[in-house]
């Protein structure tokens, strides 16, 4: 972060959304009112009604999908005039539930939806790290307002801001709640970053992953030790695709799949 009299330039911004994770900001209000003591918002549409669009900023924060085309284009446009962009939450993050009309099929998914969809922007969804450079990722849906607190003092005292790798799990059994994956339902908290202190467990209902993946999970292995006794591939990919981590298996089941192929196709080149 740049050291200066000057406030730092600070943006939030949402594209194609609920605005969900921009209401769990406000919902920090003391904490909320201290931000803008240390930070300029000049662009954040919920506070201000003549926002400075243009740029540049020391930080944006994006919300949303790019699910139009006008989405990509400022998407493209806030990561060259921000010093730091940070995504907020998984519609950003993993594409969300945006992104379940690209396994339904967008041309089928499109057509369910308007009667005539010929001219409806109907764009592959993606996650903005495939799209743009991001700096860092605050996941959930919504953020948990504290978490962005935390985070936006270490990138203002110049610190590469951290989320401890601890999974939905660990949240969920100091807290005393019932495993439902032990009753045999889907729950994805064994591959699921924690953070959100398990609070769909603590309603009695299954993660889902929200969050994101841990760094580095064997999500193959959990899918085929822990639910593939008790599920059908379909009931699991459904759950999987509500936000956005069913690539995240299917791409890492077809990576062993091709190293467990790897030694025989080794032994016919050296034959031939």
């Amino acid at each position: 972060m740049k050291k200066n009299n000057k406030k730092p330039r600070v943006a939030i911004v949402g594209l194609t959304c609920c605005e969900g994770c921009e209401f769990s900001i406000l919902d920090l209000t003391a904490n909320f009112l201290d931000l803008t003591n240390r930070v300029d918002f000049v662009e954040f549409r919920l506070i201000k009604e003549d926002p400075a669009e243009h740029g540049p900023y020391d930080i944006c924060f994006i919300e949303g999908s790019v699910v139009t085309e006008s989405n990509l284009k400022r998407l493209k446009k806030l990561r060259q005039v921000s010093d730091q962009l940070v995504i907020l939450g998984n519609c950003a993050h993993t594409g969300g539930v945006h992104r379940m009309k690209n396994w339904t099929g967008r041309i089928k998914a499109i057509g369910e939806v308007y009667d005539r969809p010929k001219n409806i922007e109907n764009q592959d969804i993606l996650p903005i790290g495939e799209i743009v450079k991001v700096d860092f990722v605050i996941p959930g849906c919504p953020v948990n307002g504290e978490e962005f607190f935390i985070v936006v003092k270490q990138i203002l005292a110049g610190r590469k801001p951290s989320i401890p790798q601890n999974p939905v799990c660990y949240e969920c059994q100091i807290n005393g709640y019932e495993c439902l994956l032990q009753k045999g339902e889907i729950c994805c908290g064994p591959i699921t970053l924690g953070g959100c202190r398990a609070v769909c467990l603590k309603s009695k209902q299954a993660c889902w992953g929200c969050r994101g993946l841990l760094e580095e999970p064997d999500v193959d292995k959990f899918v085929k030790n822990c639910l593939l006794n008790n599920h059908p591939v379909e009931e699991i990919e459904k759950i999987l695709e509500v936000f956005g981590i069913k690539d995240d298996w299917k791409n890492q089941s077809e990576k062993e799949w091709k190293l467990q192929q790897t030694p025989h196709d080794l032994l016919v080149i050296k034959k031939k």
